[in-house]
């Protein structure tokens, strides 16, 4: 073997650091010490396939043949030569590895592989139409079956591929243009994906695929895609009535951009529009239901209220945004009424159950009907937001409804013993999260609810706490605390809370309720923002932070580590504590939405609302979810360290906003 003893001592070093970031159960002392061996020799077998070592490489191998990590030597090997596709390594390797996620990953490598050199006759081959999702696989399929295969279903598949609002993969160009040259794009299918992309709002798209089009397509496609930009048009109505369908999609598209325009004007001229087309159901129910989210959203209440009363509109969300609407007028008995209307199971819910024992107490005075009482106490029964909030009504303790779930110790050893789970652990340990991600999805794919619960106990042991939640919650078991509420990095969270939450509001149970909310304590998230690690933060808002707060940081990928994010999202709260009065569902709303939007709905509400009403009419979903959630969070982390705390605090709950 090639590697000299300094480089295994630096390996081992690097390994025994990374067992740190991850807890490992481990029988003993001398079973840990193997694990680090095992894996300094696994990096010494990717040093060794660098440089081309054959020698040690088999060594290496030889030692290492019981080791679950294995199969990726074989990988990594074949990897660094697939350009010169070895098929009979490549054979030998999937017939080793079926139905196993390097396997999976293998063949498509291949795959992507044998599609950009046009080897078609050997994709057919390594192809499982079955398994394979990815358009641009689908596509070299496609053109791989219209050669060498059958080729009515290969353009059947061509033109599923086809009929998409945005830009195929460039790996469907030789197959679209062979499919085109063969007659098979009709003006149909040309028209389809024209409405498509308009719909999309991809418009060079539109435009490219209308000169696909016959010179009448063509200007009726020039005419959807001015609408699109133009919808004042299609008040013109003596140019829009036609006896061509096509024109009726001008119409429907046009009505609901113009919709989000003036939606008074639009509900008009959807009125006179419907006397010269018979419009489908789907069409008149989308068409009312934008109407009224477009009513709304332009703040034409009386507007909505009247759709709603004249063309009866039972659309849930229409119905629920009437309700709110109602709630921030602090018009109580339009609350109950709305409420009323909503789908008997959609009553039902903690959420309305809440709201209309509040109407209900504001209308018949503080002593409370029985009616309300009986409405809290159903909503009491759940362990949420509103739960919480009916049970503080009624002076009465929480639901928690905490069932461990019903796993042996030896269920979850013989899962944790599974070949792909052990892939995972180690993938985990020796930092190859990617991998070891596919891994873990791979293995829990089709997993009965028992395994997944046994699976979810298996995460939680090894510190992987954003599988254990993901895994419980595929299950459909809410009821295990352990599992859905990690105590996660406790120590980090508990040293942190201690030096910053001296003069605010922060305590350990908020910091956890936002990383709970945040990532499911995933340590390397990232979202499509931008932002990073366990309490999600963006680079720009951690330098800023960084600076004052005294937290080394050089580089984005600091954030991926518990220990910079939990100090640097904490210390940004507190920062959102100190500018709203220690209110923390105003913090926690600010977090999410930014403080300059919770500063701007304040100075709309004027100081009039009570905080549920404020919290329920907040303008963005995301955020009223947002702010709930963690409000709920804060109470289940509190209980799950042994200890009591109310929903809100006095400041909280004597707030008008």
């Amino acid at each position: 073997m090639s590697i000299d003893a300094k480089g295994i001592a630096f390996l081992l070093s690097l390994l025994i650091s990374s067992l740190s970031v991850f807890p490992q159960a481990r029988a003993d002392e001398s079973a840990a010490e193997a694990a680090v061996a095992q894996r300094a020799k696994l990096q010494a077998a990717r040093m060794a396939i660098a440089r081309n070592d054959q020698r040690s490489l088999n060594d290496l191998k030889q030692e290492l043949k019981d080791y679950p990590l294995r199969p990726y030597i074989d990988y990594w090997a074949i990897s660094k030569k697939l350009s010169r596709l070895p098929f009979d390594e490549i054979d030998q390797f999937l017939a080793d590895n079926q139905d196993t996620a390097i396997g999976d990953w293998m063949r498509v490598r291949v795959l992507r592989e044998l599609g950009s050199r046009e080897r078609f006759r050997e994709y057919l081959k390594y192809y499982q139409p079955e398994k394979i999702t990815r358009d641009s696989l689908r596509c070299y399929y496609a053109d791989a079956l219209s050669r060498y295969g059958d080729r009515e279903a290969a353009y059947r598949l061509v033109e599923e591929l086809w009929l998409v609002g945005s830009s195929q993969a460039e790996e469907c160009d030789p197959v679209f243009a062979r499919w085109m040259k063969q007659g098979g794009l009709s003006q149909a299918l040309a028209w389809r994906r024209h409405q498509l992309a308009v719909e999309s709002g991809n418009l060079d798209l539109a435009t490219y695929v209308a000169g696909k089009m016959d010179q009448s397509h063509a200007q009726m496609a020039e005419l959807l895609r001015s609408v699109h930009l133009e919808p004042e048009q299609i008040l013109n109505y003596s140019r829009f009535v036609s006896d061509k369908a096509e024109y009726r999609t001008i119409v429907v598209h046009g009505l609901h951009r113009l919709a989000r325009k003036n939606a008074a004007s639009a509900e008009k001229a959807w009125q006179r529009y419907q006397a010269s087309y018979l419009f489908s159901d789907r069409e008149r129910q989308e068409m009312l239901r934008d109407l009224a989210l477009q009513f709304a959203r332009q703040d034409n209440i009386a507007g909505l209220r009247q759709l709603a009363q004249e063309r009866d509109i039972a659309d849930e969300r229409t119905i629920e945004w009437l309700a709110r609407q109602s709630l921030r007028e602090l018009d109580w008995e339009q609350v109950a009424f709305w409420i009323d209307r909503l789908p008997e199971a959609e009553q039902q819910r903690d959420r309305w159950l809440y709201w209309k024992a509040r109407s209900l107490e504001e209308l018949y005075g503080k002593g409370r009907t029985d009616a309300a009482v009986h409405l809290y106490r159903e909503a009491a029964k759940e362990r949420s937001y509103y739960g919480f909030l009916a049970a503080d009504t009624l002076g009465q303790h929480y639901s928690f409804v905490d069932r461990p779930a019903p796993v042996t110790p030896n269920q979850v050893e013989q899962m944790a013993m599974r070949p792909a789970m052990q892939r995972a652990r180690e993938l985990q340990a020796i930092g190859e999260l990617y991998h070891a991600r596919r891994e873990w999805d791979f293995a829990t794919t089709g997993m009965s609810h028992e395994e997944l619960l046994t699976a979810g106990k298996v995460a939680s042991a090894w510190g992987w706490y954003h599988k254990s939640i993901q895994s419980v919650l595929a299950a459909d078991y809410l009821d295990d605390l352990e599992l859905r509420f990690p105590l996660a990095f406790a120590d980090i969270v508990d040293d942190v809370s201690k030096r910053m939450g001296q003069k605010t509001a922060l305590d350990p149970y908020l910091i956890y309720a936002v990383a709970r909310q945040e990532s499911h304590f995933n340590h390397d998230a990232k979202s499509t923002a931008g932002a990073l690690g366990l309490m999600q933060l963006l680079p720009s808002t951690a330098r800023a932070t960084a600076r004052r707060a005294g937290v080394p940081y050089r580089r984005n990928w600091d954030l991926l580590s518990p220990s910079t994010n939990i100090a640097l999202g904490s210390f940004y709260l507190s920062t959102l504590l100190n500018r709203f009065d220690n209110n923390r569902f105003l913090a926690a709303a600010a977090y999410n939405a930014g403080p300059t939007r919770v500063a701007n709905w304040l100075r709309e509400t004027k100081n009039q609302l009570p905080f549920d009403v404020w919290i329920e009419t907040i303008p963005y979903v995301e955020t009223r979810n947002y702010v709930q959630n963690v409000l709920a969070y804060t109470v289940i982390y509190a209980y799950r360290s042994g200890t009591k705390l109310p929903l809100l605090r006095e400041n909280e709950a004597a707030s008008k906003l």
